[in-house]
């Protein structure tokens, strides 16, 4: 890509608190073309239809994801509600292998499929890709990042509790027995409903 070209972007699910927010970030780089947004249950509308603060920008009609050209984009920005993510970037491969996913689910952060199913109570349903996902936290994986297809891009309490502590660790200042963390949230960091996104 050359320094003035845009990346082609697909957002899915688009009309969720995440999908929507990411838009809002992409709209305001310079880089970035949003060629295609989905919301199964909303496909038809516009994004103004769902959120009116995007009735100034130009933006494509709300599609389902069996609709998305997955060759037609460079990158996929992946916002759809935990365990429906595995089966959907699995269909994404097919039609794209070479496409670049970035998933904003928790379906790709957990590599060890025995922890994977501990956390969320049933298997992971896409175990090679959840063996080749790298952890998305730029800070730590940069490199694998870059040549990675598909990024499990971390949650907020993983990413504050992880960045502090490695310059720690790395300088010996603190042992890892000793880490104690208290996080909390005072919201749903997941945004609305299944059915809504």
């Amino acid at each position: 890509m050359s320094d003035t070209a845009k990346a082609r972007i697909a957002v899915l699910g688009a009309s969720g608190y995440t999908g929507s927010e990411l838009v809002r970030l992409l709209l305001r780089h310079p880089r970035v073309e949003l060629v295609a947004l989905t919301a199964d249950r909303k496909a038809g509308q516009s994004m103004a239809d769902v959120f009116p603060q995007f009735a100034p920008y130009a933006l494509p009609k709300l599609i389902t994801i069996d609709e998305v050209d997955f060759n037609a984009v460079e990158l996929v920005f992946c916002a759809l509600p935990h365990a429906t993510t595995q089966e959907v970037i699995k269909k994404v491969f097919e039609q794209a292998p070479k496409v670049k996913v970035v998933d904003l689910s928790a379906d790709f952060r957990l590599r060890d499929p025995g922890a994977y199913e501990k956390w969320y109570g049933h298997p992971h349903g896409a175990l090679d890709l959840q063996k080749e996902a790298v952890f998305g936290l730029v800070e730590i994986y940069r490199d694998e990042i870059k040549k990675g297809r598909l990024i499990a891009n971390p949650g907020c309490h993983t990413t504050t509790s992880i960045l502090p502590a490695v310059p720690l660790l790395e300088a010996g200042a603190i042992e890892p027995e000793t880490i104690v963390i208290d996080s909390k949230t005072g919201m749903s960091g997941a945004g609305r409903s299944a059915k809504e996104a």
